[in-house]
């Protein structure tokens, strides 16, 4: 892993409702130099640079739009563009293409699940909140099968369920939570292993 990469990775994965979800669930996550989020989230790329804006002014993340050649950067959040294909290489820098994304879902939260899992293993976790379709279950199994952590949304407190009830039903969930609960548990998490590693 490049050391300008981030050792830590949890992606976020959203559709309906995921806007506020998610920035309910940053703002209660301090910033930390060794973790980095990867947030996937179903919008229109109108609505890009609005949620930038967002995610700063009202968690305190830097959040960015990478471009190819950049690494996941610990202490930030990475939004995966809407209109341009990106994947993440074996040396853990991003490549964004000029072509749009294949398949149902834009961006593709099984996608960059599949590449964050085989690049980050057990220090990959996922975490999928509100949304329609099943985007991210398969996804989420892979992540499962390199000794990640699977956490969801409590699908009764979503605006729409099917997404985090998808991963529920296909694969072995670690935590199961509201907003606040994710992000409590998350802050334990980090504390813990911080602690292991000093």
């Amino acid at each position: 892993m490049h050391p300008a990469s981030a050792k830590r990775v949890w992606l976020l994965g959203a559709s309906t409702g995921g806007l506020m979800a998610i920035r309910e669930f940053l703002s209660h996550i301090p910033v930390r130099d060794n973790l980095a989020f990867v947030y996937v989230q179903h919008i229109a790329v109108q609505q890009v640079a609005t949620l930038l804006n967002m995610i700063e002014k009202h968690t305190g993340w830097p959040a960015r739009e990478p471009s190819t050649g950049q690494f996941i950067k610990p202490g930030t959040v990475t939004l995966i563009s809407p209109q341009f294909e990106t994947r993440v290489s074996r040396q853990g820098w991003v490549l964004r293409f000029a072509s749009p994304w294949q398949g149902q879902y834009a961006p593709s939260i099984d996608q960059l699940a599949n590449r964050l899992a085989l690049l980050y293993r057990q220090d990959c976790g996922a975490i999928i909140f509100t949304g329609m379709g099943n985007d991210g279950a398969r996804g989420c199994q892979v992540i499962k099968e390199y000794t990640g952590q699977v956490w969801v949304q409590d699908p009764s407190g979503c605006t729409v369920p099917a997404m985090p009830q998808a991963v529920i039903d296909c694969c072995k969930i670690d935590f199961v939570g509201s907003i606040e609960e994710l992000a409590k548990r998350l802050n334990e998490d980090t504390i813990q292993m911080e602690a292991c590693s000093q």
